[in-house]
């Protein structure tokens, strides 16, 4: 029987094959349409993603910080960007600053356009460059902004870095979010750290989560492996609301400076209740929005109705615990911020009104020329972290001045600097004089340089003594001074002995044409100066 029954089995066994088969057939046929159509789809999308990614290069001509009253040549760099709704570029302000021609390329095109810059924010490192030809635009894809991603959410950084031409995406993660310090302009502002890596070339190119930008690529960190940097969308959608109204105002300072309260003793000293936290003020810039309503001595307990940790941090929704400048840096100029502070034990509420400030070490110029006065051969320049990142050295009596003793004073609103000497028989024994701190002139300290122009162009009497920081004297007779001072200018090709903003009979407009981007400043009544803005349509 067992004979008889192989066949049959045989031909059951051969029939369910044939069975399995067509069912598998089946399968890849019905199967293999929708993953053809899964990566059409995907395919698709990344397309329509990478046409909104451009590729930006630059020809330009920044000043040169040893001879400011010229420029050091024609440079050429290249970095990224990002189409935005209303056909805007998006990309990060280092790219373009001192730019003399923007060419802008599509990813996936060959084709240049030229671009000009509209806005930029040297704080934030943000800028929008605009093209006039529509053509550029055709077909493209805008993105939007996201929401601000958590740490360790999956991101992707789109642009276009050395090592090809073609556009090149790399992916990582958050790693923190804090408030850290922007390379460009010096401020402290929130910054994310991703570990996508981030090369020359990427800078400005969009970093993406779930198809929407999140940042925008800024920066990294020296000697470490994919430590990079982006401007998260918390400050991207700040700089595009300021910028609405077509008018940079920057970011809001209180103008203080703070010690962490850490210890119990302390605290008690103060008169807090051992369950209080806070931030120490231990001194304020004279004319900052906190001059006025703030005393060395007062406890910050709350930011924003946000409690202020012993530390100097506060806890922010989606964000965590990150420094406490982040609770007030998301209003607008010329909003208000509310504060709980404790008064010789005594508790209260302060609004302290934004209003433009200034550091005394500011990070970067606002013009396309540095601030400089030339007399008798001495190169007189305020003290900037611009001009200290041209030194192979920081000299530690200017490093004192940028990072501990960044205080604005009323007698005192900038450090002037001897930078160099213009060789010349009338400043002979001085010529070696480099980075050497004014103190007076003819007894008076000079409070910034249009004060220091004021005290020289109308000195009176027979000589000028100058008074550095480390006792140094320097001696001229004003007589030969002005004898010589038209020779020494021509000997060393300089057309005006002052930048523009220094000249008596300059104006906006004369400021203008060597700064595109300088506006005429709000007086301090005015209604620019005090007012916030319009609030804007949301930024999608």
């Amino acid at each position: 029987m067992a004979p008889k029954n192989i066949p049959a089995a045989r031909g059951c066994l051969v029939r369910s094959i044939r069975e399995v088969l067509t069912v598998i057939a089946l399968t890849l046929l019905v199967v293999a349409p929708v993953a053809a159509g899964a990566d059409s789809t995907k395919k698709d999308k990344a397309e329509a993603t990478e046409s909104g990614i451009v590729k930006v290069l630059v020809y330009s001509n920044p000043p040169d910080f040893h001879s400011p009253w010229q420029k050091t040549g024609t440079q050429s760099a290249s970095g990224s960007g990002v189409i935005l709704d209303g056909k805007r570029i998006l990309t990060a302000a280092h790219v373009v600053t001192d730019a003399v021609d923007i060419q802008v390329v599509r990813a996936g095109s060959g084709e240049q356009f030229e671009a000009t810059v509209e806005q930029i924010g040297h704080d934030c490192d943000l800028a929008v460059l605009k093209v006039s030809d529509e053509r550029f635009f055709d077909g493209v894809r805008t993105l939007r902004l996201g929401e601000m991603p958590a740490v360790n959410d999956q991101v992707q950084t789109y642009g276009f870095p050395v090592g090809g031409e073609t556009l090149s995406v790399t992916s990582g993660v958050v790693s923190r979010v804090e408030v850290g310090d922007y390379s460009h302009s010096r401020e402290r502002l929130l910054l994310a750290q991703i570990d996508a890596p981030i090369n020359p070339g990427n800078s400005g190119g969009p970093v993406l989560a779930d198809g929407a930008i999140v940042g925008i690529a800024a920066q990294t960190l020296a000697k470490a492996q994919n430590v990079g940097y982006m401007v998260p969308v918390p400050v991207i959608r700040h700089f595009l609301a300021d910028t609405a109204d077509g008018r940079y105002d920057g970011f809001p300072r209180l103008g203080v400076e703070l010690q962490g309260l850490q210890n119990p003793a302390q605290r008690a000293a103060l008169l807090m209740d051992p369950a209080q936290s806070g931030a120490l003020v231990t001194r304020i810039d004279d004319g900052s929005p906190a001059a006025e309503k703030l005393r060395a001595g007062d406890v910050i307990l709350a930011v924003e109705g946000l409690a202020v940790a012993g530390d100097l941090t506060v806890a922010l929704a989606d964000l965590g615990r990150v420094s406490f400048e982040a609770a007030y840096q998301s209003k607008q100029l010329g909003e208000k911020v509310r504060l709980s502070i404790l008064r010789a034990g005594k508790p209260a509420d302060v609004e302290i009104a934004l209003t433009p400030h200034q550091s005394l070490v500011p990070g970067r110029r606002e013009h396309a020329l540095p601030d400089y006065l030339v007399f008798a051969g001495l190169v007189f320049q305020p003290l900037t972290f611009e001009y200290l990142d041209t030194l192979e050295e920081e000299p530690p009596d200017l490093a004192n001045y940028a990072y501990l003793q960044n205080i604005v004073r009323p007698d005192r609103r900038q450090i002037l600097l001897i930078t160099s000497v213009l060789p010349h028989a009338v400043n002979r024994g001085y010529q070696d004089w480099e980075n050497y701190i004014v103190t007076t002139v003819n007894g008076v300290m000079p409070r910034d340089i249009a004060d220091l122009a004021r005290i020289l162009d109308q000195a009176t009497g027979p000589w000028i003594e100058i008074v550095t920081e480390d006792r140094s004297f320097l001696t001229l007779r004003m007589e030969d001074v002005r004898a010589v001072q038209p020779r020494i200018l021509e000997n060393f090709g300089i057309v005006n002995d002052r930048c523009a903003s220094l000249r008596p009979s300059a104006t906006v407009a004369e400021v203008k044409a060597v700064s595109p981007d300088v506006k005429a400043a709000p007086s301090a009544g005015s209604a620019a100066a005090t007012e916030p803005k319009t609030p804007s349509p949301p930024v999608r």
